[in-house]
């Protein structure tokens, strides 16, 4: 029995958003938010230091939460015959399809998002959102009938 050939549906920007970007925007801001900490000026321009720091630090708190709730969240995805891989580039989890309770698909301008909600708790939870590559997609459900029907696609 051949093992068949995985196809990657998520976007190529996936690892670049989840890891590179969380880290070079994080490290950026922490260390300027902990320069002006350390630093004994008595303002920032017409501001108060103290008003300029309190600014800045949540500034980078709230821009790492969003960074955690968004991209950080992403997760590679890939189909083959039978199943749904999932990876976060650390661990992989295998879903056969009849776990997948359904999908949900967002258009945000430039990218499409989807979710895919399995029936019962796996690895990373119930709920895996990844950033799809469009044009992957659509051609892997017009040869793969269980990943249309999957992800909602109608076969003409």
């Amino acid at each position: 029995m051949s093992k068949s050939k995985l196809i990657n549906l998520s976007s190529n920007w996936t690892l670049f958003l989840k890891i590179f970007f969380p880290i070079l925007w994080g490290v950026f801001f922490g260390l300027m938010t902990l320069a002006f900490w350390m630093s004994d000026r008595p303002s920032v321009g017409a501001m108060p230091i103290s008003s300029f720091r309190l600014l800045l630090s949540s500034f980078f708190f709230t821009g790492m939460a969003v960074l955690y709730f968004s991209f950080i969240q992403l997760k590679r995805v890939e189909v083959d015959e039978h199943f749904l891989y999932v990876t976060n580039y650390k661990d992989t989890a295998r879903y056969p399809f009849h776990n997948i309770e359904k999908t949900e698909t967002a258009n945000y301008f430039l990218f499409k998002i989807f979710r895919v909600y399995f029936k019962e708790k796996g690895i990373f939870g119930k709920k895996v959102i990844f950033l799809g590559n469009q044009f992957r997609l659509n051609e892997v459900m017009k040869k793969r009938k269980a990943v249309a029907d999957v992800f909602g696609y109608n076969q003409q």
